[in-house]
């Protein structure tokens, strides 16, 4: 019986090594596991349904509203204008250079409102009141023609003329200086009028007026001033092509002025007087061209003259070569 116990035990610990002895051989067999790979997990790909076209609904019409009725109108009379005095529309005439013709005086314009009033200009009292005497001063050879010799309301008096160049030279720096006196022999004056042309050629002309305000004038004398100068002169050919009177009390005169010189003209001065029935001046006034004019060619221009009954007109024109 110890004999088979012993024979047992034997076979159990041969056993026990065998088993020990193979699983140490299939362990040192077995690799080292690699390193781990990460894997990410894929989400799987759906397939998008085919897109179908949806129709469009059909328009519903819109609910018709039941018509409304319109109020019927009532006609109201427009009040009738007042016919307002009619404006007197500026003349426009075509007048030979030297205005020979005798236009009619033109009409003032009507009041407009917010336009003060045009001042009416004194009457003429008393013609030739004046007496025009020598001029005991040397004076260059320029000559004064006495036009208007005129006595007018509120103690006014004026005299009006032309200067004219008599020598045979130009003639420049032109005026006209008139010292009044009383029938007591009391002096008024002197007053100096500057010539509104810039230089005279021989023979040529330029208008003054001359005004003064004193009680029992009896007589004037007129002294002319003027220089020789070597500017020279160049002819111009005006020509009046309209007037009118604006709404302040100003007579325009519009026209062109021609240069038919083969050189460019500069300076030229437009004077403008108005003339009364008698043929006297009793307003002037002035233009200045900004502009030379070419050779052959013409400008336009428009003179204001303050107004005054007048019956005719006449232009003078003068410039220089440029």
């Amino acid at each position: 019986m110890r004999l088979q116990f012993r024979v047992w035990f034997s076979l159990g610990l041969l056993l026990m090594v065998t088993l020990i002895f193979t699983g140490c051989q299939s362990t040192a067999q077995t690799s080292i596991p690699a390193e781990a790979v990460q894997v990410t997990a894929t989400a799987p790909v759906e397939i998008a349904p085919v897109a179908t076209s949806t129709p469009r609904a059909t328009p519903t019409s819109y609910p018709t509203m039941p018509p409304m009725s319109s109020p019927t109108p009532t006609l109201t009379p427009s009040p009738t204008p007042t016919a307002a005095p009619p404006t007197p529309t500026p003349e426009v005439v075509d007048t030979p250079p030297t205005a020979t013709s005798e236009p009619a005086a033109t009409p003032r314009a009507a009041p407009v409102s917010g336009v003060p009033a045009i001042p009416r200009p004194p009457a003429v009292v008393a013609s030739g009141v004046l007496t025009v005497l020598d001029d005991p001063d040397v004076a260059p050879p320029l000559s004064i023609h006495v036009s208007a010799n005129q006595a007018l309301e509120g103690h006014r008096y004026r005299v009006s003329g032309v200067l004219r160049n008599d020598a045979d030279e130009n003639y420049a720096a032109l005026g006209v200086v008139a010292t009044f006196f009383t029938a007591g022999g009391a002096r008024y004056g002197p007053i100096k009028v500057n010539v509104a042309c810039l230089l005279l050629a021989p023979g040529d002309a330029c208008p003054f007026i001359v005004e003064a305000t004193s009680k029992n004038l009896a007589s004037v004398i007129l002294h002319p001033e003027g220089a020789p100068t070597d500017r020279a002169a160049a002819p111009l050919i005006p020509t009046a092509t309209g007037r009118y009177q604006d709404a302040v009390g100003y007579v325009h005169l519009t026209g062109r002025v021609r240069n038919l010189n083969a050189f460019a003209v500069q300076n030229v001065t437009v004077n403008g007087a108005l003339l009364n029935a008698q043929g006297e001046i009793v307003s002037t006034g002035l233009a200045i061209l900004v502009d030379s004019i070419p050779a052959n060619g013409s400008a336009t221009f428009d003179v204001a003259i303050k107004y005054v009954p007048y019956a005719n007109y006449r232009l003078y024109v003068h410039g220089e070569p440029q």
